[in-house]
């Protein structure tokens, strides 16, 4: 999975949602722990991050077509 930080054009809120495949791949190598079980770990450990894609903003409830992305993770 991938993931970005999407700013809605409405109201200026910024979403986080997604991680970075290289962090945990690398994360998996170091820790000798699951793929799955470092990115049930970074959501616990970072509560203000979505897991999906946001299908409207969080605050003002606009569409996805009001987003705009500010950043791409690899």
């Amino acid at each position: 999975m991938s993931g970005a930080v999407e700013k809605c054009k409405k109201c200026g809120n910024e979403m986080r949602w997604g991680y970075s495949q290289s962090a945990v791949d690398f994360a998996a190598s170091k820790r000798g722990t699951s793929e799955q079980e470092i990115i049930n770990d970074f959501f616990e450990l970072n509560p203000g991050i979505l897991r999906k894609k946001p299908v409207q903003c969080t605050v003002c409830q606009a569409p996805q077509s009001e987003f705009e992305t500010v950043h791409r993770y690899p």
